[in-house]
């Protein structure tokens, strides 16, 4: 296909053309010129939107699409439609599938099936075999198989197994993620730990839970060295802790959820267990930190955490509801919303969705310039829409009547993929 974007802002940090605006010339996969103006032939198709944006393609560092295994629940296929709908180019597919991509020939199974799909995947390997905590994965094979990070998906309770897993990561190129939670804290916890909870009569997440495993995991990267990301901090004191950490040299990154920069523990007062998640959307407090952790690049990159569940799943009670919801379609408008109090909301928002996470996976970013593979995003950051409905999940929330305005701007008019 060949396209020309006309009048676009372009928004690309230390890209040659940040900050103009300019008409983009896209040929098989490749741009092929950038001019104030474009006069296209009759065969070339024009996207034009005044006051439209373009930027480098978007990564999702984490993403569930239940397959190979559930299949009914996403699908990969489908799951990657969701994502470019999202305005995602890459999608890094989180290691919830039967059989788990412990192993070089499930990776290539991955890898293959989605060849063809709306938008490039990018793979993680298991930290340990099985995901069962017990023993190290063959790391380095599965490395050179294409994983982009190792993670089992779960708090890794073994410290001798983080320690050797960083140790492992000195001489790859891959960080450890680690999902910070000590779940033995409070047994089958439903939503944060605080008034609501209280006066809801569940059980509640401390902030303690998150805070303890993120000290320990840090010290652990002090002894061992080593690369380590935290999948999704939740809560104020998090971001502190790894704001210090990094000022001190540490090889730490981290990200946070778009949903977490929205979403409060009082919006469950309702019982709606679509919004149950792990870790848990918290405090007043601790969103408006992870606000300014994103605004001063302390959180490196949004995700989507997107977990669906079929209707079988999620038609249940509150109690028995599954955690995760499905929201790779609507990071960026939830993402606006929650940080419409903040000025430069929307560089940061872009900077965490481009830079930030191919800099967790040790990635080069690529620029908006004639010879790049054409790798973009097209949005508008101010126009109004509706949140697509791609996604097969059946446990997408309701934004509105919120206790946080949910204005709907942040479009997604389009993406290219080379």
């Amino acid at each position: 296909m060949e396209t020309i974007i006309k009048g676009v802002n372009i928004t690309d940090p230390a890209g040659p053309h940040d900050g103009t605006t300019k008409d983009v010339h896209v040929r098989g996969g490749i741009i092929v010129d950038i001019q104030d103006v474009i006069n296209p032939s009759k065969s070339v198709t024009e996207w034009n939107e005044p006051g439209a944006h373009l930027s480098i393609g978007w990564l999702d560092l984490q993403a569930d699409f239940a397959d190979p295994g559930f299949e009914q629940k996403e699908g990969l296929e489908n799951g990657l439609r969701a994502a470019r709908s999202g305005g995602f180019t890459h999608v890094v597919l989180n290691v919830n599938q039967h059989p788990v991509p412990d192993t070089k020939s499930n990776l290539a199974y991955l890898i293959a099936r989605s060849a063809d799909c709306d938008a490039h995947l990018f793979p993680m390997g298991t930290v340990s075999q099985g995901r069962n905590g017990r023993q190290l994965a063959e790391m380095r094979d599965l490395s050179e198989a294409g994983a982009v990070a190792f993670s089992d998906d779960a708090p890794l309770n073994s410290v001798e197994m983080l320690r050797r897993a960083l140790e492992y990561s000195h001489d790859l190129p891959q960080p450890i993620v680690s999902c910070p939670l000590e779940l033995g804290l409070n047994a089958n916890p439903q939503m944060h730990e605080g008034m609501v909870s209280t006066q809801m009569g569940v059980v509640g997440n401390p902030t303690t839970s998150e805070t303890m495993r993120v000290k320990r995991d840090l010290e652990i990267l002090r002894y061992a060295g080593g690369k380590l990301h935290f999948s999704c901090i939740s809560s104020m004191e998090s971001v502190q802790l790894i704001r210090e950490a990094k000022s001190e040299g540490l090889s730490v990154t981290c990200a946070t959820s778009a949903h977490h920069l929205f979403f409060l523990d009082e919006d469950l007062s309702s019982f709606d267990g679509t919004l149950k998640t792990l870790p848990p959307f918290r405090t007043s407090a601790d969103r408006e930190a992870l606000c300014n952790g994103l605004l001063d690049e302390t959180i490196d990159a949004l995700v989507s955490d997107h977990r669906p569940q079929d209707l079988e799943h999620h038609d249940v009670e509150f109690i028995l509801a599954s955690n995760g919801m499905a929201g790779i379609e609507s990071v960026f408008p939830v993402a606006m919303a929650g940080l419409a109090h903040k000025s430069d909301a929307h560089k940061a928002i872009i900077r965490a969705l481009t830079i930030g996470p191919r800099s967790v996976l040790g990635l080069d970013t690529p620029h908006i310039e004639v010879g790049a593979v054409a790798n973009l995003t097209w949005y508008h950051p101010t126009q109004t829409g509706d949140v697509p409905a791609t996604s097969a999940a059946e446990n997408r929330p309701n934004y509105h009547e919120r206790s946080i305005a949910f204005s709907g701007k942040g479009v997604v008019l389009g993406t290219v993929l080379g």
